[in-house]
């Protein structure tokens, strides 16, 4: 088992040097925005974070930032690839966490469509207050 997961990992981490020495691949770009409550109140200074997922490796972080006063964010992404970047924009927000938890993680899948579209793909408002299927809590972000 662990021999060939250790070839399957040796792989792939081979393809991504090679990818950046030989600039094998192409640029892709992507830019998100979107708007964050809690209690129906804008949700300042809530972590937002943009990756690339991958299955293999680890995501590739594309960019972070923070809602500001409104509630709203917006961040681009930019990557040079051989597959098609599959965004996601990871929320950690402490909006109905108790004390001790740490804080939620709410994942939003980007579609394909836009990468490289020149146009920012909004993920609309989010009501932090509401739980999302698939959510969990995260203590090291």
């Amino acid at each position: 088992m662990f021999p060939q997961l250790f070839v399957v990992i040796s792989l792939a981490a081979l393809l991504s040097f090679s990818e950046a020495l030989l600039g094998i691949g192409r640029s892709q770009t992507i830019d998100v925005q979107g708007s964050l409550t809690c209690d129906g109140k804008p949700a300042t200074g809530v972590l937002v974070k943009l990756y690339d997922s991958n299955s293999l490796m680890w995501d590739n972080l594309l960019g972070q930032t923070n809602s500001n006063s409104s509630g709203q964010f917006s961040m681009t992404g930019k990557i040079h690839d051989i597959t098609t970047m599959d965004p996601k924009v990871d929320i950690f927000t402490r909006c109905h966490v108790g004390a001790v938890r740490c804080s939620r993680k709410i994942v939003v899948k980007v579609p394909h469509s836009a990468i490289d579209n020149g146009n920012a793909y909004s993920i609309g408002q989010i009501e932090l207050a509401n739980k999302y299927p698939g959510e969990s809590h995260d203590c090291i972000h």
